[in-house]
């Protein structure tokens, strides 16, 4: 293990590949890399940039513990900066919130107040904070139930979606007349229906400080599982994106990591139809001579973007589904060897092997999620991708004004809904 003279790092979630590929930015640069997880063998433990790695209670089922427990690591290890890298960010958010005394004074803490993070993280909430911000919107409403439903006003075909979902999670695409009959709805997490819009689709990624970006890069939607989750990654340029992220940053005064998901829509302009305030695949187009770690410290006065040309993929990911036709409109298996052989692989690396070698452990956790939940292999493999945790998310979104960690009756009520799921 190298002696590191920077920062003390904590990350979550280190069973996340976006964990693995922070930790390994942060090692480079020479800050010491602590990860916590509240499984026994997260696959970013093995990396050769990890210094220690905690095991923690699980936060969809004990928030309250998890949370405090970060916060012990933080303290006990006199760590820097922690940096939440998915929806647990609102967890820690809420904590802090609650108690704002939870986390030592000299600790940064990667996000931002609880109220912006669960605007920004509602589907329907961010795009009525962007329209009040005069920025263009699609047309979008909410649907909370049948009446809603039928009420809408819609002449063009439309997306209906959850509030709180990821990726292709129950999106259905509806035409005017022809509303789905078997739609189920929640109080607690609504639908978002919103205009279906056709054009170049593009995911934005930036770190950003008290409202500046610091860190930023855009790719288009390119390989993609069901054309939503994406397995490849290439840098380019589009400064109408990058101007649209610095105006919304500043405006929000936003601070961590956030990405945004674009059509640009020919004749009208740029729209987002989704806004992730958390860690995204983009972190993976930075290499360590980009020395993005300074973003996360506020330490540059430039943008820092990836290197010219950065071209990055989740091989597992790209096996398994990169060649198949739904992953890329005119897709051929030549063109996805072609692309395949020329992409760089964030996973295997030849200075730090042993991520690689316990692939086997993230796919038999992808397949334990698609037991566990009933669920098909490709919105499993999405799980261990990003790591999903809108459940826990949505239920603490709703718990505003109230006191948070209830924490009996939110396990009741997660333990009954996976038992529901089991049992059916």
């Amino acid at each position: 293990m190298p002696v590191r003279s920077g920062k003390r790092v904590l990350i979550t979630f280190g069973r996340s590949f976006l964990s693995l590929d922070l930790a390994r930015l942060m090692g480079a640069a020479g800050h010491e890399v602590l990860i916590a997880d509240s499984v026994p063998l997260p696959i970013t433990r093995f990396s050769n940039a990890v210094s220690k790695t905690f095991r923690i209670p699980r936060p969809k089922y004990e928030p309250l513990a998890w949370a405090q427990a970060v916060a012990r690591i933080a303290r006990e290890e006199k760590v820097d900066l922690v940096v939440p890298i998915h929806e647990e960010t609102d967890i820690l958010a809420q904590a802090v919130k609650q108690d704002p005394t939870l986390f030592p004074e000299d600790c940064r803490l990667f996000f931002s107040d609880f109220d912006l993070e669960a605007r920004l993280h509602n589907k329907y909430e961010c795009q009525v904070a962007l329209e009040a911000l005069g920025t263009p919107t699609l047309k979008f409403a909410l649907v909370r139930n049948r009446a809603d439903l039928e009420a809408l006003d819609f002449d063009e075909p439309f997306a209906l979606k959850r509030v709180y979902s990821r990726g292709s999670q129950e999106i259905y695409k509806v035409h005017p007349g022809r509303l789905p009959q078997n739609l189920t709805f929640d109080p607690d997490n609504p639908w978002l229906a919103q205009e279906w819009a056709k054009g170049a689709n593009y995911c934005s990624y930036s770190i950003c400080h008290n409202g500046q970006v610091k860190a930023h890069t855009v790719y288009p939607v390119r390989y993609a599982i069901d054309g939503t989750s994406c397995l490849d990654y290439e840098a380019v340029e589009h400064e109408g994106i990058a101007e649209w992220v610095r105006e919304q940053v500043k405006a929000f005064n936003f601070t961590g990591q956030i990405g945004f998901d674009f059509i640009d829509v020919p004749g009208r302009g740029l729209f987002t139809v989704d806004c992730n305030p958390r860690s995204t695949s983009g972190i993976l187009l930075f290499d360590p001579e980009t020395r993005v770690d300074r973003a996360f410290f506020g330490e540059n006065s430039e943008v820092i973007t990836p290197l010219p040309g950065a071209r990055k993929m989740l091989g597992p990911g790209m096996l398994m589904y990169g060649w198949r036709k739904s992953s890329l409109e005119g897709n051929t298996f030549r063109g996805f060897l072609r692309d395949y052989r020329r992409t760089e692989e964030v996973i295997f690396r030849g200075d730090d092997p042993k991520p690689g070698l316990a692939i086997p452990l993230a796919l038999g956790n992808i397949l334990a999620e698609a037991v566990r939940y009933r669920v098909g292999i490709p919105e499993a493999f999405m799980v261990i991708l990003s790591v999903i945790c809108t459940e826990v998310a949505m239920q603490i979104v709703c718990c505003t004004g109230h006191l948070l960690y209830d924490t009996c009756v939110h396990q009741d009520r997660l333990a009954s809904r996976e038992r529901e799921i089991m049992s059916a």
